[in-house]
């Protein structure tokens, strides 16, 4: 299957991330685009939806017509200037509006009044965004061996994923860790560009197996897709067994001691907070006032020890009773368990089944 894919002009500009000038408007660009695209308008939002207007009601020639009038002048020369400059530093880049149509055609045209030539992307953002899509819709056909790295909380499961070369990070494309606690202070990208993401790094990956972490369907707000997900629930899995004492702690250094170095205290106190909140009745009210008041205790008196209470409160109490559970459904379709470089050692040695 994604030979076939990989033979279509889009999805090799995806595989060899080829530098794209994205000319839609701001606003087109923020709900969804590609990993090596940077938005330079011919149109920002205003003009776009003046122009938008005047297509609606008065066809398209006056559109034509007052969108050279609103791009013209030193504002079409700054933007011809803003392509043109991107161009140089990234020869091999193409162009693209929303269809391959006028905007990404008249861009070219300007472009190469100064003497330079840039590429339209055949059919645009839609062209791309519906390659994506095929990709996510049929990684079941393609072949591919997935392994699923599991373990309890605080095993470092990311940071294995994060070390193999054919390993995805889907929390790191989705902007979130994954759990009640997993926010961060950047916003999660939206659905579209999570999807797209994601897409483009299952593409990238040129090996037989892929390895990622074990999810839920959701990761913050977004949603992994349907058939990816599908496939991740049938896929083997190896097991990350750590001691609570280590776990307890890398807990404390990702969530705790990272996050203090961009978050003040108090910022990240009432964070932690507001998140252990979202939980309250899964960990009953006894559970939730302890660590609250831990929580509290521990920011104001700056002590680790009240941290690292907290976090093992919430590990024991919480977390890992809701992994038993979810893994009790899953033995069957594990290949190994171990401590961290067991398991590491495993993956780098691994073969597939199919080689």
């Amino acid at each position: 299957m994604f030979k076939k894919i990989a033979d279509s002009p889009t999805s090799r500009l995806l595989v060899e991330q080829t530098p794209l000038i994205d000319v839609r408007s701001p606003i087109e660009f923020a709900k969804g685009a590609f990993p090596k695209s940077v938005n330079l308008p011919i149109l920002f939002d205003e003009e776009r939806a003046i122009v938008g207007k005047t297509y609606k009601y008065l066809g398209n020639d006056e559109a034509m017509r007052l969108g050279h009038n609103l791009v013209s002048g030193d504002i079409k020369a700054k933007r011809i200037k803003d392509w043109i400059k991107f161009i140089n530093k990234n020869p091999s880049a193409q162009i693209y509006c929303a269809r391959g149509g006028q905007r990404s055609k008249i861009a070219k045209d300007w472009i190469k009044e100064q003497g330079k030539k840039v590429q339209i992307v055949k059919g645009g953002y839609k062209e791309l965004r519906n390659t994506c899509i095929q990709i996510l819709d049929q990684l079941k056909n393609d072949g591919k061996e997935w392994i699923i790295i599991a373990g309890k909380t605080g095993n470092n499961k990311t940071q294995l994923i994060q070390s193999l070369d054919n390993g995805i990070d889907l929390e790191m494309i989705a902007n979130h860790r994954g759990s009640a606690f997993g926010g961060k202070n950047i916003p999660q990208p939206t659905t579209i560009n999570f999807e797209n993401n994601l897409a483009c790094s299952y593409l990238l990956i040129n090996n037989h197996w892929i390895a990622l972490e074990d999810e839920s369907r959701r990761i913050g707000k977004l949603v992994i897709p349907q058939e990816f997900y599908n496939k991740m629930q049938r896929s083997s899995i190896v097991i990350i067994i750590g001691k609570l004492e280590n776990r307890i702690k890398n807990i404390y250094e990702n969530y705790i001691k990272k996050e203090s170095l961009i978050t003040s205290p108090e910022a990240l106190c009432n964070k932690l907070r507001a998140q252990l909140k979202r939980i309250y009745r899964s960990i009953g009210q006894e559970n939730y006032k302890s660590i609250d008041n831990l929580i509290k205790y521990a920011f104001s008196e700056n002590e680790e020890e009240k941290h690292l209470q907290w976090i093992e409160i919430l590990l024991t109490k919480y977390y890992d009773k809701m992994y038993d559970y979810q893994l009790s459904k899953k033995q069957n379709r594990c290949l190994m368990r171990g401590d961290y470089q067991e398991v590491k050692g495993y993956l780098t040695e691994y073969k597939p089944h199919s080689l």
